[in-house]
């Protein structure tokens, strides 16, 4: 007796449904033989896993250093300021899943982001004098003479500031000053009372250390009085901070391997 067609799948429809795969993990069901996953139903998962996500510099080497097994990699981005563990990576011989991670996304402070703001920004009368109110607590000044100058008093005379117009073929270039055409030169009155140079003292990055900061301030003349802000050697601070950062991670996980650059499984 011969079977038809439908007949010889329906038979092997009867003969797989059921069968168990994968150690018992898993059950092919349906007409067309899918893989049911039998894990929700057990009492405990095959294998631990999950992501682990932190803004925390401390919270982060402690999660590592309580779970993470010796010489498990640690991918350091100093570009990003972050950092990230695969803890079930496993070995070149025996990879594992790469399903339970750690990672870090270290986030700028208020102080260091208001720095960055200011960085290249131009600013009235009024919005220096505001942004001494708000931050001039982490900051000194000094004169172009290198004089330290009083908060106090640097405020009043931002307050205060006037031009006067004067004609001149002095071709000097001096702080607080620019050169209009061949004989106008436009100055910024009582110049010596204004700071040439702003330090702010910051930390950058939540759990880094304090720092210094050097801004140069320019007076613009054109249209009233106005002042711009420019960061000295930002990326050179920039990278000694992200060489704290990474370094930061090492001291803290001395048993794993802490490598510069990123993964991706």
């Amino acid at each position: 007796m011969s079977l038809t067609k439908d007949a010889l799948q329906y038979l092997e429809q009867l003969h797989k449904t059921g069968t168990e795969v994968a150690g018992g993990s898993a059950i092919v069901i349906g007409e067309q033989f899918s893989l049911q996953d039998l894990e929700k139903y057990q009492d405990q998962r095959r294998r631990f896993r999950g992501q682990f996500a932190t803004k925390g510099l401390g919270d982060f080497t402690r999660y590592l250093s309580e779970r993470a097994a010796a010489k498990t990699p640690v991918f350091i981005d100093r570009d990003d300021m972050a950092a990230r563990c695969f803890l079930d990576i496993g070995h070149y011989d025996a990879p594992g899943h790469c399903d339970h991670t750690a990672t870090l996304s270290l986030p700028k402070t208020p102080e260091f982001v208001a720095f960055r703001r200011a960085n290249g920004n131009t600013y009235d009368q009024e919005g220096i004098v505001e942004l001494l109110e708000d931050w001039g607590h982490l900051m000194t000044f000094a004169n172009s003479k290198g004089e330290a100058l009083e908060r106090g008093k640097v405020v009043n005379a931002f307050r205060k500031v006037s031009i006067d117009d004067l004609t001149s073929i002095d071709s000097e270039k001096q702080e607080h000053s620019s050169q209009v055409g061949v004989m106008s030169k436009v100055t910024v009155k009582n110049a010596e009372r204004l700071p040439a140079m702003i330090t702010w003292r910051l930390s950058p990055y939540e759990g880094l250390e304090e720092r210094n900061l050097e801004m140069r301030v320019a007076s613009l003349t054109k249209g009233g009085p106005g002042f711009r802000l420019r960061a000295m050697a930002l990326d050179a601070a920039e990278q000694e901070i992200a060489s704290e950062f990474a370094s930061r991670i090492e001291a803290a996980l001395p048993e794993l391997e802490c490598l510069l650059g990123t993964f991706s499984p």
